[in-house]
């Protein structure tokens, strides 16, 4: 039920919120990411009156600036400036209806309420005069009923009828216990509508006439139980069930008298809301709420619980909130960490935990708070690297020594020479099956046995003595991870594990930083590395995985699975998850993209960026939240709380503009042929995470593949050549719910007079008249085409040796001199050989050189002749030409290439892309334009291909027969192929290219 106060409510999302600051919580207690919404994000005023859901998606708003609509990425105001008919911009509440018609209950003393339907506003007036409070509900058949003026009203569709009240009390005792019909109440009275009449149930006139003003809504909670709550005008809220009635107010709880209205979410529970304050029902009695903690002063008049499950509250004077529910909460210093820079986790045998941090000291976690303990005063400096506690209960400490504490309490050993532990720094400890301690530092990994260590380096066959994390499988071998590349020891033996491939010839082994190990179920031992993503290892065999496959970051820190069997890895971008059965199905090539979520700092983070290469980094608790260092906390991760979002994004074409203006929406849109450019404004409806909403598009009959263009909310066309189109667009959301059908919308350009039917049948008549006159210009045009071919070769001559020339100095200049570095680089190496640091410097200098030189010769190469045409043919050749000239050029490109593989014999092929090449180069050097197109279609009897720009244009004339392999060159290797190029052009004017390739030309050649 609606009505024209300023209102506000609250659901179950109180008891969520509150309940999510004890980190003692159970595991399924949700936490709740906090986004606040106002003037800078697109609202038109600060205060949001009411919120609905339409069965569209869309979420709207009831302002002071006017009506507000919010697809969950941007707001979209509907003021008198551009809704017709809209009475004013102060609006209290929203009403939709079954037939998708948004009603506005207005401020002020107007008579009359306003329906927003089909873009239009209607109005309908009571035909009275004064101030009263307008409800509205629909009862079960979808008939609306008002109740104003001390009447009911039933909606006819055109009107509001006003309806005779039927005092009945023999008929009211049938009605009140009819599940059918829906409560009403105005003035004292209480009464209920049994098809298209109202019956009166009660009339309190006589009994509180002195008491309150009158009564505002009744609601029956719950559902077909008699209890009734009345709320009145002034003396807080009635509860009546049978005979029995008792007062809310003032004088036992309430802090104010003055009713807004009820609510109810999910049918689970009742909410009040009196002017700043929102109340539940609970047990018989009242509670009072505080949706967002530590906003007290916030004066709360909406709240909605849209279909994704997200709850928004509207506000008096401070915008809009929104809480969505997110697996992650943090430990910080609000639980009492002074230094919130985290390197190393370690969970204790009693449960409880240890945090190192980056030399602030160690803190205590207790489950709810964190505590700086005693062992701190133990240590001169703060800068613990490592911590860790073995299953003799000691705990150790790493930092620029080795202690470990048979206590927190102490004392303290240091470990030294005489122990045989010789390192510095210390990153990471770690304890085997057999009760041995790994101590991980820069100086390889110390090994102790209980009396006594025993060094690893790289002389025992490590990669690199700098080690950072290390891992036990099931069969007792330990993988060590290091700076640069990983090692295995099994037994007594030391291997290495090779993960990226060597060049042959390789000076040195390259590879990559190893952050992290872990071993599966399966048996499969994984890989997170910094910089070259997720490795698997199924005994001899690695395989890869990167960004390019669907992982979230290339840097993995960490890697932890839950019991559902997901891997969740830190990074330097956040926290991410993924099915261990994706990865293995994209590496056992049953699926080709691996789906991820990732997590940062819209999901309740201080900072995304997770700390890595200290062990232990991370650890499951009994709960079986993930507790991740991050350099601003403690991220704690409850896999039990993530749930899918299984609401696929409604998605909409909202806007289209041309050069000439706003274009009407419809169902189909025809431009004409000159429209420079087409603007598409498209969007989808989801409001978790907005911004990781995902989109894909194509202009069928122009480039019939779909286009990944990520968040991206418009689509831009250029020219676009006559014909028939439909633009399609779909969208997926967050957690990879595709909407597949998406939204279309058919566009017809229609071409100019000399391009239709008619023209071309008269061009035909007037052609078949003149063949006396078109055999002269044969002849005339042969002898100019020998002249032309005779200035060509000799152009052609002069070419050839210019280029001769061009190669020559690019060998000289480029790739000599960095072969002529790489030679003295090798030879400084030689003189580092016992220098390991300076060695790798020298070293990643002739690996830099010996790139560059690869990539001269390339460009070299592919000046002569381009890769793509050898190996994949010309129309992908031509398709990566367009592609590379739009992504490096500020010229708006557009184009489109039609499969012409085997249109032209191999040989010249080269001849027609050459063609298409100087006449990209030409808009680039010449034209100054700031649009342009390539259109190459497929036509019978051959092909057709169109150059197009806005530019300055030119005379052709002067430009066919003037000196240089530009324009005459095109003509002549479109006429060694039996074709015919035009241009039209002027010099204030765009230019267009025309090539023909007639089929029977070549068919013959």
């Amino acid at each position: 039920m609606k009505g024209i106060a300023a209102t506000g409510f609250l659901s179950i999302v109180i008891f969520l919120v509150m309940g999510s600051q004890a980190l003692s919580q159970s595991a399924e207690s949700p936490n709740y990411v906090v986004t606040q919404f106002g003037l800078n994000e697109g609202l038109p005023q600060s205060s949001v009156n009411d919120i609905i859901q339409t069965k569209d998606g869309y979420l709207w708003m009831a302002t002071y600036g006017g009506l507000v609509r919010f697809d969950g990425n941007s707001f979209t105001v509907f003021n008198k400036s551009n809704l017709k008919g809209l009475a004013t911009e102060r609006i209290l509440e929203l009403y939709e209806d079954r037939k998708g018609g948004i009603w506005l209950f207005l401020e002020g003393d107007l008579g009359y309420v306003q329906r927003y339907i089909g873009g239009k506003i209607e109005t309908y007036d009571f035909g009275k005069q004064g101030g009263s409070r307008i409800e509205l509900n629909e009862d079960e058949r979808g008939v609306l009923w008002a109740t104003a003026y001390g009447d009911t009203y039933r909606f006819t569709g055109t009107e509001f009828e006003k309806k005779e009240l039927i005092v009945d009390s023999d008929l009211a005792e049938v009605i009140k216990n009819d599940s059918s019909g829906i409560w009403l109440a105005y003035e004292y009275k209480i009464v209920k509508t049994a098809g298209d009449s109202v019956i009166q149930i009660e009339d309190y006139e006589n009994e509180e006439k002195n008491a309150h003003l009158g009564y505002i809504e009744v609601i029956e909670y719950p559902k077909h139980s008699g209890q009734l709550f009345i709320g009145t005008v002034d003396n807080g809220v009635l509860i009546q069930n049978g005979n029995s009635r008792q007062v809310f107010n003032t004088e036992n709880g309430a802090n104010n008298n003055n009713f807004v209205r009820f609510e109810r979410f999910d049918e689970e529970k009742l909410i009040i809301n009196f002017p700043g304050d929102i109340l539940i029902w609970e047990e018989d009695n009242f509670r009072q709420m505080t949706p967002i903690p530590g906003q007290l002063n916030v004066i709360y008049r909406s709240v909605l619980k849209d279909n994704e499950g997200n709850y928004w509250f509207g506000t008096d004077g401070d915008g809009l909130f929104k809480l969505r529910s997110t697996p992650i909460h943090m430990i910080d210093i609000d639980q009492g960490l002074n230094n919130e820079k985290m390197l190393s986790l370690a969970q204790l045998n009693n449960g409880k935990a240890l945090f190192a941090t980056n030399c602030g000291g160690i803190y205590y976690w207790d489950g709810l708070k964190a505590t700086y303990p005693n062992l701190n005063e133990i240590f001169e400096g703060k800068c613990n690297w490592a911590v860790y506690q073995d299953t003799k209960e000691r705990i150790w400490i790493g930092s620029n020594d080795l202690r470990y504490l048979p206590t927190l309490e102490g004392p303290a050993k240091t470990f030294g020479d005489e122990d045989g532990f010789t390192a510095g720094r210390v990153f990471g400890i770690s304890e085997d099956t057999k009760g041995q301690i790994w101590v991980l530092t820069d100086d390889g990994v110390f090994v102790y046995k209980g009396d006594y260590f025993k060094n690893l380096t790289r002389e025992d066959g490590l990669y690199y003595n700098s080690v950072r994390t290390i891992f036990e499988d099931s069969r007792g071998r330990m993988w060590i991870g290091t700076r640069a590349g990983l090692n295995r020891v099994d037994g007594g033996d030391m291997k290495k594990i090779e993960l990226l491939s060597n060049e042959p010839g390789s000076f040195q082994e390259k590879q990559p930083p190893v952050r992290a190990i872990f071993e599966d179920g399966d048996g499969y031992i994984w890989v997170g590395t910094y910089g070259n993503g997720l490795f698997r290892i199924d005994g001899n065999k690695v395989l890869n995985i990167t960004e390019e496959d669907g992982l979230y970051d290339n840097i993995i820190s960490h890697i932890v699975e839950d019991e559902e069997g997901n891997f969740w890895m830190g990074s330097n971008r956040g926290i991410s998850s993924v099915k261990r059965s994706d990865l293995n199905g994209f590496l056992d090539g049953e699926i080709d993209h691996i789906p991820s979520n990732s997590y940062g700092a819209a999901d309740g983070m201080n900072s995304a960026e997770t700390n890595g290469g200290f062990q232990p980094s991370t650890f499951t608790d009994s709960l079986g939240r993930i507790y991740f260092p991050t350099v601003a906390g403690v991220a704690v991760v409850n896999p039990g709380l993530v749930r899918k979002n299984e609401v696929s994004p409604r998605v909409y074409i909202e806007k289209l503009n041309t050069d000439e203006g706003p274009v009407e929406l419809s169902s189909g849109i025809s431009l004409s042929y000159n429209t420079s450019y087409l603007e598409i404004l498209y969007t989808a409806i989801s409001f978790s995470e907005p911004g990781k909403v995902e989109f894909r598009y194509k202009m069928e009959g122009l480039n019939d593949d779909w286009i990944e263009v990520g968040n991206r909310r418009e689509a831009l066309y250029s020219k676009i050549p006559p014909g028939n189109y439909t633009f399609r667009v779909i969208a997926g959301n967050s957690d990879g719910v595709w909407n597949m059908e998406g939204a279309s919308l058919a566009i017809t350009v229609i071409p100019p007079f000399w391009q239709t039917t008619w023209f071309y049948t008269l061009m035909g008549l007037l052609v078949a008249g003149a063949g006396g006159l078109v055999y002269y210009l044969r002849i005339e045009q042969l002898k100019r085409q020998n002249a032309r071919q005779k200035r060509f070769t000799e152009q052609l001559i002069e070419s050839e040796e210019q280029e001769r020339k061009r190669i020559a100095s690019e060998l000289h200049d480029s790739l000599g001199q960095q072969i002529l570095v790489i030679k003295n680089r090798a030879e400084l190496a030689r003189k580092f050989v016992d220098q390991p640091a300076e060695l790798d410097e020298q070293l990643d200098e002739i690996m830099q050189s010996a790139v560059t030189s690869i990539e001269d010769v390339r460009s070299i190469s592919h000046g002569l002749r381009p890769v793509h045409l050898e190996k994949f043919g010309l129309t992908e050749a031509l398709n990566n030409l367009c592609s590379q000239v739009q992504d490096s050029s500020s010229i708006e490109w557009s184009y489109h290439v039609d499969d012409i593989d085997e249109v032209i014999s191999k040989d010249k092929e080269i001849n027609f892309y050459r063609v298409i090449q100087e006449g990209i180069t030409n808009i680039f050097k010449h034209s100054k334009a700031t649009e342009a197109s390539v259109i190459i279609r497929r036509a019978e009897p051959g092909l057709k291909a169109m150059i197009w720009d806005n530019g300055i244009g030119f005379d052709p004339g002067d430009k066919l027969n003037a000196g240089g392999l530009g324009l005459s060159g095109m003509n002549e290797r479109v006429e060694t192929l039996g074709g015919t190029l035009s241009v039209n052009s002027g010099k204030t004017e765009e230019t267009t290219i025309t090539i023909v390739i007639p089929v029977k030309e070549w068919a013959m050649s």
